[in-house]
């Protein structure tokens, strides 16, 4: 097997190995969701300065409302700055499967 290969070479079947975070990123993870202590700012971080204005605007707005609302908004906007194409999906959804997979029922004889 080839080191890094993403498709094996008999089969031609995705591999998937351990990692679940891409390796390939222009940004840091972590630095974005240290940097979403202020809402957005991980998105502007990212290059997507539109979605960091958004986010911005949102938590705000939910904290005005209802800090209940405001806290979990701005834990969501932290994950979606670290975690929005950091995950490799291919990854997580074959984990899973894997987790929701039930077992074949046998033929009754």
């Amino acid at each position: 097997m080839v080191a890094r290969a993403h498709f094996c070479k008999q089969c031609g079947a995705r591999l998937i190995g351990p990692a679940v975070l891409a390796r390939d990123l222009s940004w840091r993870p972590l630095i974005a969701a240290a940097l979403s202590v202020i809402p957005g700012l991980g998105h502007v971080y990212k290059g997507r300065p539109w979605a960091g204005a958004l986010w911005f605007i949102g938590v705000l707005v939910a904290y005005h409302l209802n800090q209940f609302l405001g806290f979990p908004l701005h834990f969501v906007c932290a994950g979606n700055a670290a975690l929005s194409g950091a995950l490799r999906e291919d990854a997580v959804f074959v984990r899973l499967g894997r987790r929701n997979r039930v077992a074949p029922r046998r033929a009754p004889r």
